[in-house]
């Protein structure tokens, strides 16, 4: 495990893609902030990026690195209201189907939501 700023993710991740390590999974969880987490794997080495985000903070998306990382983006985005910017492909919201909103993070449903209000009130 190998804790990290957030702003250096995008390096970091680009050095072990360039290392030849391949992208395992990406997680995130809830305590007060998120915590996000990037596994890699080569030659039967598990490595894990660790930092910790602000609930409003924005996520660099690392999926211009590797392709597929945007279906990890896309659940950390329903599932925790994770901020993802710059997927490859975002299905804005709708990668899941839940009957709550950011099921993990009923807070940043509740945020969301009045985002959504305010937008519609003013345009």
């Amino acid at each position: 495990m190998i804790d990290i700023e957030k702003v250096d993710l995008l390096n970091k991740v680009l050095d072990m893609k360039n290392a030849g390590y391949r992208l395992a999974q990406m997680c995130a969880t809830k305590l007060q902030n998120f915590i996000l987490l990037y596994s890699f794997v080569k030659d039967e080495k598990l490595v894990t990026l660790r930092f910790n985000s602000d609930i409003a903070d924005t996520v660099e998306s690392v999926s211009w690195i590797y392709s597929y990382a945007f279906l990890y983006e896309n659940e950390m985005k329903d599932l925790f209201g994770v901020n993802v910017l710059n997927m490859n492909l975002d299905f804005h919201g709708h990668f899941y189907e839940t009957a709550v909103k950011t099921p993990f993070n009923p807070t940043q449903a509740a945020v969301s939501e009045n985002k959504e209000s305010e937008a519609n009130s003013n345009g």
